[in-house]
């Protein structure tokens, strides 16, 4: 869907997929023509096979940084009875779709820096995390060799960045775009998580080398969007950036990112922690139950970050 700027088409509907069964003849097992059903709330299931689904975009809905574009899926069932003057029945449920992608690294991540005669760092983060997913734990170890790099304070942060290029169809009046066949183009990043900022309040040129400094970072799963690549067209990736800032003004800060792959399983935070999420499959399934028919130089560590709550 894309949102138009009109009062007259606030969206564009395509469809992607229709088929059409003969629910009589799949179901007729005594050959009289008819499917004889008990009285009350029937279900009849059916199948419908998603074309290229590793090449369709993810549901996303209101998190792109774009007020125009939305992508959502339905599921419309529509029931025809085959005599004079019948009802029409139309059922609609939202459909989810993920695209599963591998993450590089299911452990933790180290990134170190050490300059002879300055200072040295190293950033231990979690290489992987999970949508509903509501903390985030990170570590630093860092010294100043000379006073001229005595650290005044790191902080650490979630950046989700999203690059997204497309081309307008029937005249989509978005942005630039005023004619078919334009191209449309959106690169933002944003923060996904709270900023989390230690001092050297001692002014210790040891700083975190015999006590790390932890950071508990408190993470936006309202802006969150699952870790995609491979679209050719859509990007969304996500780092932990880690900074640095020295006493003295005139070193420049430095900033270390670190790669953070965001999972499009879902956990609920009412679960126990000892239950490990289910796959998105899973919960598609669940999620589909009819209610009737209304319309509606990195190394990676064997440690993790603790385990998110369920």
């Amino acid at each position: 869907m894309l949102n138009i700027d009109t009062p007259a088409q606030g969206l564009i509907r395509e469809t992607l997929i229709s088929s059409e069964v003969d629910l009589v003849a799949a179901n007729d097992t005594d050959g009289r023509g008819v499917i004889r059903l008990e009285e009350g709330q029937q279900y009849i299931p059916f199948r419908i096979d998603i074309p290229q689904p590793g090449k369709l975009p993810p549901t996303l809905i209101n998190k792109l940084d774009t007020p125009y574009i939305d992508w959502k899926y339905e599921i419309h069932a529509t029931l025809r009875r085959d005599y004079f003057f019948s009802s029409t029945r139309v059922v609609k449920h939202d459909l989810i779709l993920r695209r599963p992608i591998e993450p590089a690294c299911d452990s933790n991540l180290t990134t170190s820096m050490d300059r002879p005669g300055q200072y040295r760092s190293k950033l231990t983060v979690p290489g992987r995390i999970v949508l509903g997913q509501d903390r985030l734990l990170a570590k630093a170890e860092m010294k100043a060799r000379n006073k001229e790099f005595m650290i005044k304070d790191v902080d650490c942060a979630v950046v989700q960045i999203e690059d997204i290029d497309y081309v307008t169809r029937r005249g989509h009046e978005v942005e630039n775009a005023n004619v078919p066949g334009a191209h449309c183009t959106v690169k933002s990043s944003r923060l996904v998580s709270s900023i989390v900022c230690v001092a050297n309040e001692e002014n210790d040129m040891d700083f975190g080398r015999f006590s790390p400094i932890e950071f508990d970072l408190r993470l936006d799963n309202d802006q969150l969007i699952p870790t995609e690549h491979g679209l050719g067209w859509l990007n969304i990736s996500h780092v932990l950036r880690f900074t640095l800032n020295f006493m003295d003004v005139n070193q420049p800060a430095l900033i270390t990112e670190v790669p953070l792959f965001v999972g499009n399983e879902v956990i609920s935070k009412t679960c126990c922690p000892a239950i490990r999420p289910q796959d998105s499959s899973a919960r598609l399934i669940s999620s589909l139950k009819i209610d009737g028919a209304e319309d509606h130089h990195l190394h990676g560590s064997k440690e993790s970050t603790p385990e998110p709550e369920d």
